[in-house]
């Protein structure tokens, strides 16, 4: 607590300095957390002053210019940052974060063998943490889809910090990749005999059970997790959906309304929330929860196409269609588009329904649906041609479809 007041005021303290453009003196170690805690929050503006004064108080320092090549890779000034790590490695060769950063920079131009190559090397130097170091390797044998060396390596970062979260998560993610969910399961469940109140183990364990569908074990993983953590809100979102898939409704509600006094609300939670209460057929519920959903996070657009699907289900065409103009002014999305056609239809407005249905072809993949109704309509307008080009393109796209044959044929 009292490093956190102290690391504040160092911040408060340069702000101020930069506000009132005097030169207070700061030590090294200040500077270096200056620069550091700016990196850390993505405010490189600041970074580069800090590092440009800092330079200023300690001229040609090694750290403050190891921080400025990293600043340099940071903000794509790739040449310029190898530039400096070259002339630093002159200086001081065995600095480990000079092949760390070396392989930063090769990361972003694709280069992701001599990344891996400068990460060993950094490893042979044995100036930085080896399980963080194996943690960047697993990522750049990710980026080259040799997900058995990252599996390796992730391994290896957990044997070095059995603690590590980002080892644990990437390894899993490697079994995954392998096809391999027998094998993440007898790992985890090795793991976790060591590592008993590793909630994230027990939890990564209990998704691996949900994937095969063994639901009771699941739920007991879960428990675990719970119990070491009792806030851990990704446990209690899994407990509800398994509830969820088990049709045990209330229970579900129970565990998603939970999550509601751990955190903030999310948009996430209410649409879940409200899909429960539609599957009770508690319509009135569930259209205040995807209303919530919708102030919550007016982009959500999910919590839309259910409302309006909700709206349209009570037959109320003029409130959905209002609902579903309201929803594209904020969020431009293929189903809405492909909705405001049924709508229009349902309206008898076939013209508006076209533009609809064309919109919606516009955006994403075209859907078959939508084609076939679109043709229909153009059919039925006498666009002719229209017709011939659209079931043309579509045929292209879905060669073994039926529909697009009788279409097609019955114009001849």
């Amino acid at each position: 607590m009292q490093e956190d007041f102290e690391h504040n005021n160092l911040i408060e303290r340069f702000e101020a300095m930069l506000k009132t453009n005097e030169n207070y003196f700061f030590d090294l170690e200040d500077f270096l957390d200056i620069i550091d805690e700016y990196i850390t929050l993505g405010n490189l503006n600041m970074a580069q002053k800090a590092i440009e004064i800092g330079l200023q108080q300690h001229p040609e320092n090694f750290d403050i210019q190891l921080y400025q090549a990293e600043l340099h890779s940071l903000n794509d000034r790739l040449e310029a940052a190898e530039s400096l790590l070259m002339h630093l490695e002159n200086i001081n060769p065995n600095r480990t974060e000079i092949p760390m950063l070396r392989a930063e920079i090769y990361s972003r131009k694709h280069l992701h063998k001599k990344a891996i190559e400068a990460l060993k090397q950094a490893l042979d130097l044995q100036g930085h943490d080896p399980g963080e170091i194996y943690e960047l390797m697993t990522v750049e044998f990710l980026y080259l889809d040799d997900y058995q060396s990252a599996l390796d390596t992730s391994l290896k970062a957990l044997n070095h910090d059995p603690e590590s979260s980002t080892a644990l998560y990437n390894a899993i993610t490697c079994f995954d990749l392998l096809d391999e969910s027998d094998k993440a399961i007898a790992f985890l469940e090795n793991y976790l005999s060591k590592n008993t109140f590793s909630e994230v183990g027990w939890s990564l364990l209990a998704k691996k059970y949900m994937d095969k569908q063994l639901f009771e074990k699941a739920l007991n993983a879960i428990d675990y997790a719970i119990a070491i953590d009792d806030r851990f809100l990704g446990a209690y979102y899994d407990k509800a959906y398994i509830y969820t898939v088990l049709k045990e409704y209330d229970k579900a509600l129970e565990f998603y309304k939970l999550t509601l006094s751990i955190a903030d609300p999310t948009a996430f939670t209410y649409f879940h929330i409200a899909r429960i209460y539609e599957k009770l057929e508690k319509d009135d519920l569930a259209i205040d929860f995807y209303l919530k959903a919708i102030n919550e996070d007016p982009g959500h657009y999910k919590s839309w196409i259910k409302l309006i699907q909700l709206k349209l289900h009570q037959n109320n065409l003029d409130e959905a269609l209002e609902i579903t103009k309201k929803a594209l002014d904020i969020v431009s999305n293929q189903e809405l588009y492909e909705i405001l056609g049924q709508i229009y239809l349902r309206q008898n407005n076939t013209d508006k329904a076209i533009e609809a249905y064309e919109m919606s072809l516009k955006l994403g993949d075209p859907k078959l649906t939508v084609i076939l109704q679109l043709a229909d309509l153009y059919k039925q307008t006498l666009q002719i041609e229209k017709f011939k080009q659209l079931l043309l393109a579509a045929k292209n796209q879905f060669p073994d479809s039926v529909e697009i044959q009788k279409r097609m044929l019955g114009n001849k």
